[in-house]
């Protein structure tokens, strides 16, 4: 049979035969413009993203602030288990006024609280894809990875009651995309960063005032000698903290002889701490009269710092309290109010302040005679 001849493909318009001629058989050459124009083409092309896991369902959080991380990103109702120690009354962990419903019927995971491992069988029992953990040791870690086998994500926003704003945010973001909930952590980022950047335009160029916060709570309430150096809303605020004098960041327990030399202008409570500060004061109400803060009755009340690890959403809302109190001329236009339910609903999905104060926390200028407060506008 006889081969037929390859068709030949028609002339490009100025393409004579005797370039063709030439070129036909010889390796395809680009001029230098060309090259440049594919290299520009392939920079529009969509370049494959990695494929993702489907984002975790079941659910469980281990140790201080685990939890309250999950509700920030709105997935606790994706809980298959819970610790008993977040079945306690409602008292001053804020996130829990915004919980589901039905966490209290959760199985069991073990007692919880600082430094607690869960029943390591109860969490094979439950199979979670993730396990969210805070404020645990390397070596409970590792028995939690090569005993329970479990998927397991570490989070942290610093030392148990010391808030670091740049972990914080690397544990929103590391849960958000764990979860499928990477948009709501970077609303979350972009809110915190914005109410920091907000208070630093108002306080950040007048003369900080000196301040001390009694009553913080450290694995439970305490009076007025327990206080915070490297108290992160007092800084925001743009306070002196006087406690920074004493050591390091950290919680510690102050002399009474100290506090009464440093004599505070303005005093502030940690809500943690009122219902032992109010005991104090009406077993010794003569120390308390002999600090000017006291006499002037510049005593303020303040949400709870720390709680099961600290209250994120309560720390921005007492750093603007308290910089409404320590430069009211900055913040004249602010009604503290108005902002702390804000700050509850970007956070918690809703504002609990009417909550927190069926509950006895608020804030205000306290009246430690009465053990009541004025909210402050």
């Amino acid at each position: 049979m006889d081969a037929k001849p390859t068709p030949r493909a028609p002339d490009t318009p100025g393409t004579s035969a005797r370039t063709r001629a030439t070129n036909e058989g010889a390796p395809a050459r680009c001029t230098r413009r060309q090259l440049l124009a594919l290299f520009a083409a392939t920079l529009t092309l969509p370049v494959p993203s990695p494929a993702r896991a489907a984002p975790s369902q079941r659910l469980l959080a281990i140790g201080p602030g685990a939890l309250r991380l999950l509700a920030y990103l709105e997935v606790a109702d994706r809980l298959v288990g819970v610790e008993d120690f977040e079945r306690r009354a409602l008292t001053t962990s804020s996130y829990r006024y915004a919980l589901p419903t039905g966490i209290d019927a959760l199985p069991s995971i073990g007692p919880g609280g600082p430094g607690r491992m869960p029943d390591l069988e109860q969490v094979l029992r439950l199979r979670p894809d993730l396990v969210a953990a805070a404020a645990l040791d390397d070596q409970q870690l590792q028995a939690l990875r090569a005993r329970a086998g479990v998927e397991l994500l570490v989070l942290d926003y610093g030392d148990t009651g010391i808030l670091r704003i740049d972990e914080l945010i690397g544990s929103l973001q590391a849960l958000g995309a764990a979860v499928g909930r990477g948009q709501r952590a970077a609303q979350l980022v972009v809110a915190l960063t914005d109410e920091l950047d907000a208070l630093h335009r108002r306080v950040g160029a007048t003369p900080p005032v000196a301040a001390y916060l009694g009553g913080v709570s450290m694995q439970g309430s305490h009076g007025l000698t327990s206080t915070q150096a490297g108290h992160q809303p007092l800084r925001w605020a743009g306070a002196q903290n006087l406690a920074d004098r004493a050591g390091p960041a950290g919680h510690l327990f102050l002399d009474r002889e100290q506090l009464l030399l440093w004599d505070p202008p303005v005093l502030f409570i940690d809500g943690g701490g009122l219902a032992g500060i109010l005991t104090e004061y009406a077993r010794d109400p003569g120390f308390y009269h002999r600090l000017r803060a006291v006499r002037t009755g510049q005593v303020w009340l303040t949400l709870p710092f720390n709680a099961y690890n600290t209250n994120v959403e309560n720390a921005l809302v007492n750093a603007w309290m308290m910089a409404k109190v320590l430069h009211p001329e900055a913040l004249a236009d602010i009604d503290i109010g108005a902002r702390a339910g804000a700050i509850m609903r970007t956070f918690l999905g809703a504002d609990i302040m009417p909550a927190l104060a069926e509950h006895g926390h608020g804030l205000g200028r306290l009246d430690l005679e009465r053990g009541r407060w004025t909210p402050v506008s």
